[in-house]
């Protein structure tokens, strides 16, 4: 559902005249108006000025001295070269081993922008002004002047400069109804982006609608140009697109054409799945006063507003922002006050009282004129050595010093920030593993305004990332990464086959996440040197050309380096190439040999095979010959067995020839 467009003023367009009652609501509001006091007061805490106006003029009436004991500033400025020194930048690691190629793509272009963008500097020029008034605006927005190269952009908004929805309170400003950014603009500006502007509306607007923001500053002689954004909710379908499988929406007059043109080009949407929905999209319009310049739907895929917001700590209770110098003015009161009276007191306490007789003190005016000199000799009458005396003058009472301690430690304690942060010894001897322990302990406490931080730096990663991904085309990404960058769109294509790749903006959802990393040179002289000791302890495992991107040494030197390498490289693919043919020749000599001694052995074979062949005949003839002989006669008693059996046929002969 939209939020309601109903307002005060029948006369104003009802899309101008909510986007004037929403800005007029939050210029009103407990939170911004709270936050516009406190903020004010914390930035002259910083710079010094910590007294009203009315305790300067009594000071000043008492003959008192005014002098500021600012504590305020070099706490808050250990702060901000904290989160410099840790140099922290955001960068993008895989989900999975598949999104290797496309995270190591995406965070050389992401880093190829953020240091075009600066985006580093004005990163800590929010998270400054965050801790100094409690909130401050990364802004980002495409320079379109020339359609055919748009160009991303950023600044930091001042927290004065911007107003938001007083009932948010996500941290990224996700359930945020609106978003308000201002600029005052001189009257031959306006009219070079916008030649249609009206001036004499804008100056009377103010008299007209007493009760809605102004937009012309008489004394500046500025107009008020404000760009608004809000969230309106329409009606869309939701559908997996045939082509890519990927789940995208339309409003439902551009999802028909979509089907269209699919059925056109004879892709089958019968079984497309789909369903109808509501999504919140943002729009956005800049006016000045009730005369609307630009308005329509957000260009950007991104599905917010932006604007990434940094804050320091919130009060509940009011839903106000607020920064560390809140929490130390009551204290730093206390310390001005105690010390300026100590001051006060040094200087109006009676010094010690001369007491003497009359006519005992010989140069009595000089005393009161010089007595403070080293070399000063007091002149007493003869016989009167025992005539004067100094009275002692009063102690002050040592509650001063106590009390300023006291107040000095309670603001490092609202604060987070004591003396080792601030490089203070506290004690005349103490380990390093002491120190720094108590170190960690005193940074752990300032947790949670870093871990805000790091979130608002996340988040204008994404920010920019998807602007990247919509505005930089794939010729663009691979000269700025270079040939390299060619070899991982191909190998991201080849592993991820049906997907966007660079393009593809649900890869921020599903395939990278983002990480912070630290890119400092001792950082970078560590991944060297572990680099350097890997290559030792297995030779040949790093290349140089590894080593040499994280080695602070001149360019020549790495050429001369690579060049080496290369060389070194060649020298030894040659001497590979002529061992691999080497061992080719004789490889070639061995199975020539082996052929030879395979050849004598089937030699050996046959002339076995021939021999046992011989043998078989010889054997064959033998039988022959004794088949074809007679069988010899065998004579009597040659053997029992035959004279008993040639006996015997004898005798039957014989009868047989009687009968």
């Amino acid at each position: 559902m939209n939020y309601p467009a109903q307002h005060l003023w029948t006369d104003i367009p009802a899309g101008i005249g909510q986007m004037l009652q929403w800005l007029r609501d939050s210029e009103n509001s407990t939170p911004e108006t709270e936050w516009r006091s406190e903020s004010a007061e914390d930035y002259r805490f910083y710079a010094g000025d910590q007294d009203y106006d009315y305790v300067v003029a009594l000071l000043e009436s008492q003959k008192r001295p005014t002098t500021t004991f600012n504590e305020v500033k070099p706490k808050i400025d250990m702060l901000v070269g904290l989160a410099a020194q840790g140099k922290r930048e955001t960068t993008l690691v895989p989900v999975g081993g598949e999104d290797e190629a496309l995270s190591e793509l995406m965070s050389g272009v992401l880093k190829h922008y953020r240091n075009r963008l600066n985006l580093g500097r004005k990163e800590l020029d929010c998270f400054e002004h965050t801790v100094k008034s409690g909130r401050s605006l990364l802004y980002f927005w495409v320079d379109t002047s020339n359609p055919f190269k748009p160009e991303i952009k950023c600044r930091r908004v001042r927290g004065y400069n911007y107003f938001r929805d007083p009932n948010s309170q996500e941290y990224d400003y996700s359930d945020g109804r609106f978003l308000f950014v201002e600029k005052w603009l001189p009257e031959d500006e306006i009219k070079r982006q916008w030649p249609k502007f009206d001036i004499s509306q804008a100056q009377s607007f103010g008299a007209t609608y007493a009760d809605l923001p102004q937009f012309f500053n008489e004394a500046r002689d500025l107009y008020r140009i404000v760009e608004g954004w809000k969230y309106v909710y329409e009606d869309v379908v939701y559908f997996v697109n045939p082509m890519t499988q990927v789940v995208e929406s339309l409003s439902p007059k551009d999802f028909n054409k979509f089907v269209m043109t699919m059925n056109d080009q004879g892709v089958d949407t019968s079984q497309m799945q789909r369903a109808k929905g509501v999504k919140k999209i943002p729009y956005y319009m800049i006016f000045s006063g009730s005369t609307v310049l630009e308005e329509g739907k957000s260009q950007l895929q991104w599905e917010g507003f932006p604007g990434i917001e940094f804050g320091a700590y919130r009060n509940e209770d009011t839903n106000a922002w607020f920064g560390a110098i809140t929490m130390m003015k009551d204290p730093q009161r206390s310390v001005n006050t105690m010390r300026r009276q100590l001051q006060h007191l040094l200087q109006t306490l009676p010094k010690g009282i001369l007491a003497h007789e009359v006519g005992a003190i010989l140069n009595i005016e000089e005393y009161e004129e010089h007595s403070s000199e080293p070399n000063f000799h007091l002149e007493v009458a003869k016989g009167m050595i025992g005539s004067f005396k100094f009275v002692q003058q009063p102690n002050i009472s040592p509650i001063y010093s106590q009390f300023d301690a006291i107040s000095s430690q309670s603001m490092k304690d609202a604060s987070g920030i004591q003396d080792p942060l601030m490089g203070i010894q506290e004690t005349g001897r103490e380990a390093g593993v002491t120190a720094r322990m108590r170190q960690e302990t005193g940074i752990a406490v300032l947790y949670l305004l870093f871990s805000n931080f790091q979130e608002s730096r996340h988040n204008a990663t994404k920010l920019l990332m998807s602007l990247i991904q919509q505005y930089v085309t794939m010729p663009e990404v691979i000269r700025i990464e270079g040939e390299h960058g060619a070899q991982l769109v191909e190998i991201n294509t080849q592993l991820n086959r049906g997907q966007g790749g660079f393009n593809d903006i649900t890869a921020m959802q599903f395939d990278l996440a983002v990480e912070d990393t630290a890119e400092t040179t001792t950082m970078r002289m560590t991944i060297a040197q572990i680099l350097a000791e890997v290559n030792h302890n297995n030779p040949g495992s790093i290349p140089p050309d590894v080593i040499l991107e994280y080695s602070d040494v001149p360019y020549t030197i790495k050429q001369r380096v690579r060049a080496n390498y290369e060389s070194q490289q060649k020298a030894a693919g040659e001497q590979a190439s002529l061992q691999a043919k080497q061992i080719e020749a004789e490889v070639q000599i061995k199975q020539a040999e082996v052929q030879i001694k395979q050849a004598e052995l089937e030699i050996k074979k046959a002339e076995l095979a021939l021999k046992e062949k011989e043998i078989e005949t010889n054997r064959m003839d033998v039988l022959l010959r004794n088949r074809d002989k007679p069988e010899p006669v065998m004579k009597s008693g040659s053997g029992s067995g035959s004279g008993n059996g040639n006996s015997n046929n004898q005798s039957t002969k014989k009868k047989v020839k009687r009968s």
